[in-house]
């Protein structure tokens, strides 16, 4: 039996209502396209915003980074290079530059034998505390201090020191004291700030290193250092701070700025200079050496000792100046015969300059140094204010003291309130 034969245009029929079924319509497809836009837009903007704010975070730890560790070298050096906050003396004081001197140590000794004389490679500076020795024990590996003593040397180019102890041969040897910059002015460290190169430099005996180099490209844009006495007064408005007004400078401010891009951070830091001469009390003298004191209600110590580099007849002229009232002048004169030890011949208290109050010989070893405090047997003309005396000499209120003439090649003052 035949099948029958299927109607076609009955599939036509149902194939185009299918078809019709299953497309979309013009508004359809703009809607789809509309919908599918506003994704795509709202991809696009978090994505954007994301590597934005990643890129923002980037460059905003950059900075901070290089901020730090530039601020932190600058301030406390590194384990090879000391930093502003271990200057014994600021050489030049700028707004963007400052030269400085550090500890210098000399490592190139062992224990030779008891009573051996070891010279120094760099001279100490005239007037200058007495090295720190240290020994390095061969059972323990670590240093412990020695004591040594400064030996008068006829060369006056070198400083010469001995221990004070008995210590095994071949024994490592190190000495730290405070080396002399005119002699050898290769112990100077500088820091400085290039506003063309915008970036920061340290030189020392290695040579000149920029310390804020870095990888990210950050640019130190300004770099302004302030200095500040023992009283947090700034010491100048000027671009350098004035040679006399050296020796006041107690703490440095550091301003720092540093540019990446677009964005910019900075940082304010101040130290405290630990080994200041107003700070740590000590104090190496040269002439136009200038300082502020306590007045005479409120010393306690004003000692000249560490005195050196002297030939007979030298002299050396110290003045006290208050703010208000006369000016204390002490005139020193020294002796010596032949190779002996020098001996303070003779001072002369001035108050005030060219009136002659009191003059003593006491003719003592330059060793035992001078006491400003118990000049004369009844101390009306020393500096400070002596109970139940009523004292001929008073300095009141603000005070400066002043080197005005030096002949002998150094001398420390130890000065405390």
């Amino acid at each position: 039996m035949r099948r029958p034969v299927p109607n076609i245009s009955v599939y036509q029929r149902r194939y185009q209502r299918i078809s019709a079924s299953n497309s979309f319509t013009l508004i359809e497809l703009l809607l789809s396209i509309a919908i599918a836009t506003v994704i795509t837009a709202a991809v696009y903007f978090s994505l954007n915003t994301a590597l934005e704010s990643w890129g923002y975070s980037r460059d905003q730890l950059a900075l901070q980074k290089v901020l730090s560790e530039v601020m932190d070298e600058v301030l406390s050096g590194t384990a090879a290079v000391y930093g502003l906050r271990d200057s014994l003396e600021i050489m030049a004081a700028g707004t963007n530059k400052v030269e400085f001197v550090p500890p210098w140590t000399d490592d190139t000794h062992s224990v030779a034998a008891m009573g051996f004389i070891y010279t120094l490679n760099r001279r100490i500076k005239p007037g200058a505390a007495v090295p720190i020795g240290e020994i390095k024990l061969s059972e323990s590996g670590k240093y412990q201090f020695m004591p040594v003593s400064l030996v008068e040397s006829e060369d006056a180019n070198i400083s010469q020191v001995r221990l004070g102890l008995a210590a095994q041969v071949g024994n490592h040897l190190r000495f730290i004291y405070h080396p002399d910059p005119r002699a050898n002015p290769d112990v100077v460290q500088t820091i400085s700030w290039d506003p063309e190169a915008q970036q920061v430099y340290s030189e020392d005996t290695e040579g000149i290193e920029n310390i804020s180099r870095n990888p990210f490209d950050v640019k130190i844009t300004n770099m302004r250092l302030h200095y500040y006495d023992n009283a947090n007064n700034l010491i100048t408005d000027f671009e350098w701070v004035d040679d006399r007004d050296l020796n006041m400078i107690t703490g440095i401010e550091v301003y720092m700025e540093v540019e990446l891009g677009q964005y910019t951070q900075n940082l304010v830091s101040f130290i405290n200079l630990r080994n200041a001469p107003m700070r740590s009390g000590y104090l190496a003298l040269r002439k136009g050496t200038r300082i502020p004191i306590p007045d005479s209600h409120n010393i306690h110590t004003l000692l000249l000792t560490n005195i050196s580099g002297v030939t007979s007849g030298d002299e050396l002229q110290i003045e006290a100046t208050p703010r208000s009232g006369k000016v204390w002048r002490v005139k020193i004169v020294f002796s010596r015969a032949g190779s002996s030890k020098p001996k303070i011949e003779s001072y002369t208290v001035e108050y005030p300059p060219q009136h002659v109050v009191y003059t003593e010989y006491p003719r003592t070893s330059i060793d035992a140094g001078l006491n400003f405090l118990t000049l004369g047997a009844n101390g009306f003309y020393d500096y400070d204010d002596d109970v139940d005396i009523e004292d001929f000499v008073m300095l009141e209120d603000e005070v400066v003291l002043e080197v005005t003439k030096m002949d002998i090649e150094g001398a420390g003052l130890f000065v405390r309130p």
